[in-house]
C-alpha cells in the first residue's frame, strides 16, 4: 500500500473514531425519546381504559334504570315510546 494510502486509511480512522461519541449521544438521545413517548402513550391507554369502563358502567346503569322504570310504569312508558315515534317520523319523513 502506498504512503497516501495508508494517510487516507489513517485519516478515515480518526474520523471514524471523533464520530464515535456523537453517534452514541444521538443513540442514546433516541433511546430516551422513544421511552418517554411509550410512557406517555401508556398513560393515554390507562386513561381510555378507565373511560372505557366508566362508559360501560354508565350504559349498563342507564339500561337497568331504563328497564326498571318500564317495569314499573308500562303504560307511560308505551305512550312515551308512541310519542317519540311520531315525533320521529314527523321530523324524518318531510319532503322538501
Amino acid at each position: 500500500m502506498s504512503k497516501g494510502a495508508a494517510d487516507m486509511h489513517k485519516t478515515i480512522d480518526k474520523a471514524a473514531d471523533a464520530a464515535q461519541p456523537v453517534v452514541e449521544r444521538l443513540a442514546s438521545s433516541a433511546h430516551a425519546s422513544v421511552d418517554k413517548v411509550s410512557g406517555a402513550l401508556n398513560g393515554v391507554t390507562g386513561r381510555m381504559d378507565e373511560k372505557a369502563r366508566q362508559l360501560t358502567d354508565a350504559y349498563k346503569n342507564f339500561a337497568e334504570t331504563g328497564r326498571d322504570y318500564v317495569r314499573t310504569s308500562p303504560a307511560t312508558s308505551v305512550l312515551v315510546a308512541l310519542g317519540i315515534g311520531y315525533t320521529l317520523s314527523k321530523l324524518l319523513g318531510r319532503r322538501n
